[in-house]
């Protein structure tokens, strides 16, 4: 074949495969009525939750070229760099732009089908180079690939996926580092992969070195060959190990910055002795022969599943043919059994799954490089392919599809059976179905007298058809269990929610918060919708925030507020309070169904403040306190702002040994005004609160996390019957009553509004006046989220701020009237530049250094 040709064979491979993959997910979707081709949407988990609300931040930002790398669109305002670094820096992520916001959940659909054609187009371009050879089974081995049980398992989490489209090329860059070629085709696709998703391109890190090790190890070497082969193998390493090290400082610019600001959130390794227990524990059973089949994966056991190595049961026989192929050469044999036990083992030894995940426990969504297994299962199953199955022995084509047909039995019957064992209740979220099982065991049958027994002719056809319906219905089979979204409800409730929820049009850049406590799109979701990511949804700044990168130490300072946060992900606005909305600078607050009203409350985004005030620290779980010493510490006063109200009379009832207590409680309120509960008992049950026979709507909260419930607002001295449910038999002594003293509080506002800092923000400027009452007021609290990132002037002079309220800011003042000028720059984002540029500038100057020095040699050869 002449260059050119075997250019334009390797080009209509890789189109056919992407076609074909295109196809084949398209029907998929269609056949469960997937916008655009019905009134249904992905939007379910996690890409209703956060991925379609960040696209639309996304499109927001771009629409009207205000993008800050500080937003307070993210919870109460933070670093956005590292969730674009982890979310949103995916080239598909501009057809985005293609689409009205109403429609983002259409362009997701359109992503995640191009997102698996390329993982496909890719795949077939590796096996082409990988094997030398063009063989029309290509397609349906990169399709397998493209549509593996990972993708079906994980397409919510739609920007891991870029990851299986770099893993091909990046394997192709190493091979030609191996076979004497320079690295750039590895310097690129690495470089491009941990830019795009840093998460996944680490894990990619680490395979290419048991990738690198596969290659040596596969090496053919006779007697004479050892010393050469040895040398060549050095140089492969060194090459390698460079390029490598170019690519990661190439990629400084995104992976400092990201890395700094992920230093900030709550890590979630096991810390206790159980978690550890867990963690070395063996990480799956038997249920992993299930995962052989198709019917693994479904809705219920998104979160807890063995790993997601579905790549087709025709593979997992060409798997097992390769290792018993006469023809296939020993170390090749030696190389793929290295690769596949080392990637085995990493997901079944605790501790070096716990590596795989950045030493971070995965929160959901376990084993999440099992792709890589997919990967090497494929490209092992290829070279079993290319090498004619038929010619092994008869007792393995016997014994082949026997033993995995056992496999597969037991997988199902350790699920459907293994109640006696201590994992029980996660078999029992594992799919099972008997009629699945039957499917599978008949594929296996089917695919060996396709492989061992049919002619070659009917055996391509048949085969790659046999595939594609088998990868096809797994994808079905998932799909069918999933709460999807209806795409016509988004539509209408998105277009009406964004102009009610529109700043008014004389606004301009004026920095405050809405506190919007109703999910916005719950009519648009089959699943229960929390919208903690509205915010950045509809493009106003809230209170809550649901991502990865959260910063952990300003969600504990809200809960010391009182706001309610499910875990190191999540902050709520459940919980917060008229004094809560004073402190966080919150101008409107939204209930369900309803304009917006503006808060009595609402004095801008700071205020002058005493020293007193900044040496205040709020305890950790005193919430009540916190409250009124942080009151107290702006405006002293001899009465509380928080009055505790006495439970008159109080009942428990326990109807059952087993059944939790239930508690009736009499309060008289001191006062006319709001009366708020707190609670240290960790059994206490928030979704079974009673106030005068009514129930009120709370998060419901198995597990103990602490928030304020507002039980309403009521007259002085009128009785206020609260009933309760917990299993604790002391509770009654652990709960706290308060009464706020309300318009002792809005007279406070409104002498703070008076001197309060009303800033505007646009391109990570925030500029506004403060004027104080007294020289004793010598700071300026303001409710900024504290961050390095920040630098502070006061008319015109540097200044250096303080951390008060746990992680808020304070900015010394200096006269009577200041004007207050604050710059965000992202932390490491220049050091992050600088690095990128030495390593692309090192790297292409190693390339120009060899390239010169070969011309030299030529040149001395001449000579």
């Amino acid at each position: 074949m002449t260059f050119k040709s075997i250019k334009s064979q390797t080009a209509l491979f890789m189109l056919v495969s992407g076609c074909l993959s295109f196809m084949t997910i398209a029907i998929i979707l269609a056949i469960n009525h997937i916008t655009p081709f019905g009134n249904q949407n992905l939007l379910v988990g996690d890409m209703g939750a956060q991925y379609s609300p960040f696209f639309s931040f996304f499109k927001h930002a771009i629409a009207t070229g205000n993008f800050s790398t500080f937003s307070f669109h993210t919870g109460v305002g933070e670093n956005i760099l590292p969730l674009v670094a982890y979310y949103l820096l995916s080239p598909f992520n501009v057809i985005i732009l293609l689409f009205s916001t109403s429609q983002v959940p259409t362009a997701i659909t359109i992503i995640l089908m191009l997102k698996v054609s390329a993982i496909a187009v890719t795949m077939s371009f590796y096996l082409i180079k990988h094997f030398q050879s063009f063989n029309w089974m290509n397609p349906i081995f990169a399709v397998a690939f493209s549509i593996c049980g990972y993708v079906t398992a994980n397409f919510i989490n739609i920007m891991w996926l870029d990851g299986l489209i770099c893993l091909p090329l990046i394997c192709y860059g190493i091979d030609r580092i191996k076979d004497g070629h320079s690295g750039s085709q590895l310097f690129i696709w690495f470089s491009l992969c941990i830019i795009v998703n840093y998460y996944i391109g680490y894990m990619i890190g680490i395979f290419t070195i048991i990738y690198a090790v596969n290659l040596i190890l596969a090496d053919h070497l006779s007697d004479s060959q050892i010393k050469n082969r040895l040398i060549k193998n050095l140089s492969f390493v060194k090459s390698l190990s460079f390029t490598l090290l170019c690519s990661v400082l190439t990629s400084m610019v995104v992976l400092l910055p990201a890395g700094l600001g992920m230093l900030q959130t709550a890590k979630t390794s096991p810390g206790d002795a159980s978690a550890m227990d867990a963690v070395t524990q063996p990480q799956f059973g038997f249920e992993i022969f299930s995962q052989l089949g198709l019917g693994g994966q479904d809705y219920v056991n998104r979160l807890f599943h063995a790993p997601a190595i579905f790549s087709s049961l025709a593979i997992i026989l060409l798997v097992c043919v390769y290792f018993v192929h006469p023809k296939i050469n020993q170390q090749h044999k030696v190389g793929a059994a290295f690769t596949l036990t080392v990637l085995f083992l990493s997901m079944l030894i605790g501790p070096v799954n716990l590596a795989w995940h950045m030493f971070n426990e995965p929160s959901g969504s376990p084993f999440r490089y099992s792709f890589l297994l997919s990967f090497m299962l494929i490209v092992t199953a290829y070279e079993a392919w290319l090498s004619n199955p038929k010619l092994i022995a008869q007792r393995f084509k016997f014994g082949i599809p026997i033993m995995i047909d056992a496999l597969l039995v037991g997988g199902w019957l350790f699920i459907k059976y293994g109640s006696f064992t201590p994992i029980s209740g996660y078999l029992a979220l594992q799919p099972n179905s008997p009629k699945i099982l039957v499917v599978n065991l008949v594929l296996v049958l089917m695919f060996a007298v396709l492989l061992f027994v049919a002619r070659k002719r009917l055996t391509q056809i048949a085969f790659g058809s046999l595939v594609l319906f088998e990868m096809g219905g797994n994808f079905v089979s998932t799909l069918q269990s999933e709460p999807f979204g209806n795409q016509a409800a988004y539509a209408a409730r998105y277009t009406r929610e964004s102009t009610q929820l529109s700043p008014p049009s004389n606004s301009g850049h004026q920095l405050y918060r809405s506190n919007v406590s109703d999910p916005l799109l719950t009519p648009a979701f089959t699943e229960h919708y929390l919208g903690y990511n509205d915010p950045m949804l509809f493009n106003f700044n809230g209170l809550q925030e649901y991502s990865s990168t959260l910063t952990e130490s300003l969600r504990q300072s809200l809960k010391e507020l009182g706001l309610f946060s499910k875990n190191q992900r999540r902050i709520s606005t459940a919980g917060t309070t008229t004094i809560s909305n004073m402190l966080l600078g919150v101008k409107y607050t939204r209930q369900a169904n309803t304009p917006p009203v503006q808060n009595t409350t609402y004095v801008g985004m700071g205020f002058p403040v005493t020293a007193n005030f900044t040496s205040l620290n709020l305890r950790p779980g005193d919430i009540f306190s916190n409250l009124e010493n942080v009151l107290q510490r702006i405006e002293p006063a001899n009465q509380p702002y928080l009055t505790k109200d006495l439970i008159l009379k109080s009942t428990r009832i326990q109807t059952h040994q087993s059944s939790p207590f239930e508690f009736t409680m009499r309060l008289a309120p001191t006062m006319t005004g709001p009366v708020y509960m707190d609670t240290l008992d960790p059994s206490f049950d928030y979704s079974e609160i009673l106030v005068n026979g009514r129930h009120l709507e709370t998060i419901a909260n198995t597990v103990h996390k602490r928030y304020l419930i507002k039980l309403g607002t009521f007259g002085r001295g009128r009785s206020l019957i609260v009933k309760v449910r917990s299993n604790n038999a002391k509770t009654m002594t652990e709960m706290n009553f308060r009464t706020l003293n309300e318009p002792k509080l809005i007279g406070l506002a409104q002498r703070l509004k008076s001197e309060s800092f009303q800033p505007t923000f646009s391109n990570n400027r925030l500029e506004g006046n403060v004027t104080r009452a007294n020289t004793r007021q010598q700071w300026l609290y303001t409710s900024i989220p504290y961050d390095s990132g920040w630098s502070a002037k006061v008319n015109g002079q540097q200044v250096i701020t303080r951390k008060v309220l746990g992680d808020f800011t304070a900015i010394p003042l200096s006269s009577q009237h200041d004007t207050i000028s604050m710059r965000y720059r992202t932390p490491g984002l220049l050091i992050g530049f600088f690095l990128s540029l030495f390593g692309l500038i090192s790297f292409y100057a190693s390339l120009l250094f060899k390239r010169l020095s070969a011309v030299d040699g030529r040149h001395l050869e001449v000579k």
